[in-house]
């Protein structure tokens, strides 16, 4: 376990040493124990074997680590949370994240998690016990840290077999293409601004109902800050949706069926706040915004979604690999769109779209 500040200089240079590509990474966080998500654990791996650094014990000394992963090419999986972890934590991504999670999606695993795919591949069964464990308490039990060992000890020897696999089925570069465009969606999501109440389902609401579920995201931020727990341990997004389609709908609002009297009190009063609102007051409905190429007719969309799914049968991958429908609304049929809305060059290849 690397806890101080000239251990992780001397693994620095270690890692430094290493060959691209021939390194892992995972990380652990403690986002079901806490209001504000701590980056807790990061799970090293080269071929030597297996290092633990703890960014809690480091704090503000983690600049070594930082300055090896921005020039680093690292094998991780399921990385989409993680690289958001590391923007969150450190402002920085490595260089390239090669992803089994993605590897195995595209050799037509139909279960693709980490234990998945090391019982698939080596017979082993990985524990799941501490799989919601607090990574932010210290000290770490001895559970903890095989736990956290095992996430990346077998992971160079899966790729390995993972990328013969690719190179054999042809698909080793649209392996590589799409690792790099989920690199590029993770940087852009950087510099997104939409509200963070506008959460999931909201779409779906009026105006009125907008504003409900604003107060309610609210009351529940500051509810959950205060008791520092996660917000979904206030309750559920599916809650806070339905409270404001009532509320849309002038229904009676369904009671919290359990909370402390304080809770319950804030929650009247939010309810109050928003009765009291005047219409100008209620946020806008946004407007998702359509280049003029994408505007194909439904027979065009429905056509090529006919051919995504019988290449995709006959590849034995997901449809949804070969292109989502959302993709498909969005991009160009005539020029190959770059942005991280449209079809990779694989992907438009597979479909007979111009690269």
């Amino acid at each position: 376990m690397i806890t101080a500040y000239q251990e992780l200089l001397d693994w620095q240079k270690r890692a430094s040493r290493q060959k691209q590509r021939r390194v892992v990474l995972d990380l652990e966080a403690d986002s079901l124990h806490r209001y504000r998500e701590r980056l807790c654990l990061i799970q090293y791996a080269d071929e030597r074997g297996v290092e633990i650094i703890d960014p809690l014990a480091l704090n503000e000394e983690m600049q070594p680590f930082c300055e090896w992963l921005t020039g680093a090419e690292v094998w991780m999986h399921g990385a989409d949370y993680d690289m958001s972890l590391l923007m969150g934590a450190y402002g920085v991504l490595p260089k390239l994240i090669l992803d089994t999670q993605v590897a195995a999606r595209l050799l037509g695993h139909e279960q693709f998690g980490l234990a998945a795919l090391v019982e698939h591949y080596f017979g082993i069964t990985l524990s799941k016990k501490n799989q919601k464990a607090d990574w932010g308490r210290r000290p770490i039990s001895p559970d903890m840290e095989r736990y956290a060992q095992d996430d990346v000890i077998y992971m160079l020897d899966m790729a390995d077999l993972m990328v013969g696999e690719l190179r054999r089925l042809g698909r080793y570069d649209w392996f590589l293409e799409s690792c790099e465009f989920n690199m590029l969606r993770a940087r852009q999501r950087k510099h997104l601004t939409r509200a963070p109440w506008r959460i999931k389902g909201s779409g779906k609401l009026e105006r009125r109902g907008l504003a409900a579920l604003r107060q309610l995201w609210r009351w529940r931020e500051m509810e959950a800050e205060f008791i520092d727990r996660p917000p979904f341990k206030v309750c559920l997004n599916e809650d806070l949706l339905r409270w404001s389609e009532q509320i849309q709908n002038f229904n009676p609002v369904t009671p919290m069926p359990h909370g402390p009297s304080p809770r319950i009190a804030l929650f009247r009063r939010a309810l109050r706040e928003i009765f009291s609102m005047d219409e100008e007051e209620y946020p806008l409905l946004l407007t998702r915004k359509r280049k003029t190429s994408s505007l194909h007719p439904e027979s065009a969309i429905d056509s090529l979604i006919g051919k995504r799914d019988a290449i995709a049968a006959e590849l034995g991958i997901d449809p949804a690999l070969v292109a989502s429908r959302a993709q498909l609304e969005q991009s160009s049929f005539t020029q190959y769109d770059a942005s991280p809305e449209g079809l990779m060059r694989w992907q438009r290849r597979l479909l007979g779209l111009p690269c």
